[in-house]
């Protein structure tokens, strides 16, 4: 605008002065005319460019008043906005405080009260087997071990659940934790509790992560024992765990092994609970192994991906606290 002001000012300036002179030219005045003549132009010019320029601004200051009148209209209306927002956040995180509060009157209740009914199927049918083998025949025997294996499968699938339903509650302890030496001691741990599998198991060295030690050892041991079981049928079982580098330049993490693999058409099944892609009874899980695995990654703002092929191993991707691309 100061510009448009200054060449307007310029131009009616050049044009009035060789307008005018011309014009005295033409006249053939006497000096003395001519130098009154020449002082009212100098007047007029002034009271001209007085007039253009009041017209100017005062037009200019009309668009600035317009501009402000809206950005106040705009500041009102952003802070209406923001107080709904604030006020349906307030509402939303009253809803999350009871629905929390609901889950952990559920958890309780599933960790008191089931339990104890299960421990009384698991004990009396355990006790039955021990003390009454010789009034039982073959067929009731089955039975009992059938109801003792039963309880003992939903003393442990509450047990996992409770351990889901905390991950989403708990504190997060962020601090830099040695993700290698983590999943070694994952490793170690499968080694002992299945003598008679073995794998060949590598860790990358140097895997560095800022994150809570307690729950990223919840989702090793997840992604590590998927792997481990599902190697049970290969020649030469091998699971490997990884870093390499994503599209953006973050590090992605990887578990992989050389097992069964699975049917990628199914993939969005992995990390839904109690969704199963192999039979329970050629591979035991609990079945949210992987869906607590997921909840661990998604508390560290990362996210986990998976690539298979039947019979042909699986990999599972994750991140930690980076957005990462494959």
């Amino acid at each position: 605008m100061p510009r448009t002001i200054a060449l307007i000012y310029l131009a009616a300036g050049a044009i009035w002065i060789f307008v005018t002179d011309r014009w005295l030219e033409w006249l053939g005045l006497d000096p003395r005319t001519l130098q009154v003549l020449q002082t009212s132009k100098g007047w007029l010019a002034i009271l001209g460019s007085a007039i253009l320029l009041y017209i100017l601004l005062r037009r200019h200051k009309r668009r600035d008043d317009a501009a402000v009148s809206a950005l106040l209209e705009s500041q009102r209306e952003v802070q209406q906005m923001n107080a709904e927002l604030e006020k349906r956040v307030a509402e939303r995180t009253r809803q999350l405080q009871a629905a929390n509060r609901e889950l952990e009157s559920f958890a309780y209740a599933v960790s008191h009260d089931l339990r104890a009914p299960l421990r009384s199927l698991s004990g009396f049918s355990q006790i039955l087997q021990e003390t009454a083998t010789d009034r039982l025949d073959e067929k009731q025997l089955h039975y009992l071990r059938r109801i003792h294996d039963a309880s003992q499968r939903m003393s442990g699938l509450i047990e996992a659940l409770l351990s889901l339903s905390r991950i989403s509650t708990a504190d997060l302890v962020v601090r830099p934790v040695n993700l290698t030496q983590i999943c070694i001691d994952a490793g170690e741990a499968l080694k002992e509790k299945f003598p008679g599998h073995t794998v060949e198991f590598d860790v990358a060295p140097n895997m560095h992560v800022e994150g809570d030690a307690r729950l990223l050892r919840m989702a090793m041991d997840c992604l590590i024992g998927n792997a481990w079981k599902y190697t049970i049928r290969a020649a030469r079982p091998a699971v490997s765990v990884g870093v390499q580098t994503g599209v953006t330049g973050g590090p992605i993490y990887f578990v992989r092994d050389n097992g069964v693999g699975f049917d990628m058409a199914y993939a969005n099944k992995l990390f839904v609970p109690f969704q199963r892609l192999h039979p329970e009874a050629e591979f035991q899980g609990s079945g949210i192994g992987l869906v607590t695995a997921q909840r661990v990654i998604a508390r560290h703002n990362g996210r986990i991906w998976a690539e298979a092929q039947v019979d042909a191993g699986a990999t599972f991707y994750f991140t930690i606290g980076s957005p990462a691309t494959p």
